[in-house]
């Protein structure tokens, strides 16, 4: 059966992007549904914030080393196998997080938590380039992100509802169900786009990866998508402190003004997805990759003033959010336009730069952490220009 078949009805699309897209949103869940419990968390283990920092900064390090191990297995095995034992690792190492006597066993468990979650990264993502085309994958990448983005709107806010009835460990037990949740309808409503091919060997994968970074238009795509993303992450690590500490926020309302971020992350998704049924993809990258820039340019310049306002911080903070719902999609979608024979490798190597870029950069951010919003609209900017860098610099070459 020609994998297009496996979609032939609207039904069958929605059914997909509602599936794929709940599997997709373990990653950001897992990160921000324990966000408003940072400060529990360190005060039940009497550790400092740092420390409690250092387990996201563990679990984007997870996301990063872990695709690379898929990559090629799924190439070999096809989509479903790994999907099921990744997804059966998070449930077990989210349960972990339940019992960790402290703060340096939940670090350890984020890490392996990681590593089942990255599953819902690579497999997604592979599963769609291997039904669609290039400018076709932009459109549901898009459509994806509305299922995907009600995890940072609903996560927080669940997790302030669960930290204020529950200890903070009942987080990781309603993840755990979720896991379970996604790995039951996995089994059932996901289709196998490819089946096991015995001649993509696993000791390949080097030179595989080594090929795929020889594609320039993928090269491209994936170092700008990857440092525009690092701009999310690292909004995501500085947040708490600019909402909870700087500007004196309870949890529940961090969590609203959280959702509201991510309220315009999905609504431009939904508008990128509209635009590219009239625009091509390079169109519109093109052009929005502008927005992150002037907001985290305004955004430093802004963060000098003597007394910053919480509603002007959000109003930027919300364009540089939003613009990267209509980036990430169309940057993946390039990236894997030409890899349509080694989707796992090819969607594994994307989400270990990109992740790889968020890891280094959440790091700095925790290092530069000064008390000020400064260093956090510094290290937005240079995302932002490091974006349209990579994007213009190699597009330019590749026209030339």
């Amino acid at each position: 059966m020609n994998n297009s078949q496996l979609v032939d009805s609207k039904k069958k699309l929605i059914l997909l992007i509602l599936v794929l897209g709940s599997v997709t949103a373990i990653g950001p869940m897992t990160i921000d549904m324990y966000l408003p419990a940072f400060a529990a968390i360190s005060h039940s283990f009497t550790a400092p914030e740092n420390l409690v920092q250092l387990s996201l900064t563990t679990y984007f390090v997870g996301l990063s080393i872990s695709q690379l191990i898929y990559g090629p297995i799924i190439d070999r095995y096809g989509k479903k196998l790994p999907l099921y034992f990744g997804l059966s690792l998070f449930i077990i190492s989210s349960i972990a997080c339940c019992f960790a006597h402290n703060i340096y066993e939940l670090i350890f468990f984020r890490f392996f938590q990681a590593m089942g979650a990255c599953i819902g990264v690579v497999a997604p993502r592979a599963i769609v380039r291997d039904i669609f085309s290039p400018q076709e994958s932009a459109r549901i990448y898009s459509q994806l992100m509305l299922v995907m983005g009600l995890a940072p709107i609903l996560a927080p806010i669940a997790g302030s509802i669960v930290l204020k009835n529950f200890h903070w460990q009942m987080i990781f037990a309603v993840l755990a169900t979720f896991g379970l949740i996604c790995l039951t309808i996995s089994k059932f409503a996901i289709p196998d786009t490819r089946k096991p091919n015995k001649d993509d060997k696993i000791s390949d994968a080097f030179s595989r990866y080594r090929g795929i970074l020889r594609d320039k238009t993928f090269l491209r795509a994936a170092l700008s998508g990857s440092f525009i993303m690092s701009g999310l992450f690292a909004y995501i690590t500085a947040a708490p402190f600019a909402y909870l500490e700087f500007f004196h926020l309870s949890s529940t309302q961090f969590s609203l003004l959280f959702s509201l971020n991510s309220i315009g992350f999905i609504s431009a998704a939904q508008i990128n997805a509209r635009l590219l049924k009239k625009y091509q993809i390079h169109q519109i990258v093109s052009k929005t990759l502008w927005i992150p820039l002037f907001a985290s340019l305004s955004l430093l310049a802004y963060s000098f003033s003597q007394s910053p306002n919480i509603i002007i911080f959000t109003v930027l903070l919300f364009c540089f959010v939003a613009s990267i719902g209509s980036v990430s999609p169309n940057t993946s979608a390039l990236a894997l336009s030409n890899q349509s024979k080694h989707t796992g490798s090819a969607s594994a190597l994307l989400g270990t730069i990109q992740f790889g870029c968020a890891t280094v950069i959440s790091f700095i951010i925790s290092k530069l952490h000064d008390g000020t919003l400064t260093s956090m609209a510094i290290v937005l900017l240079f995302c932002a220009l490091a974006s349209n860098f990579c994007y213009r610099k190699i597009h330019a070459k590749n026209n030339s």
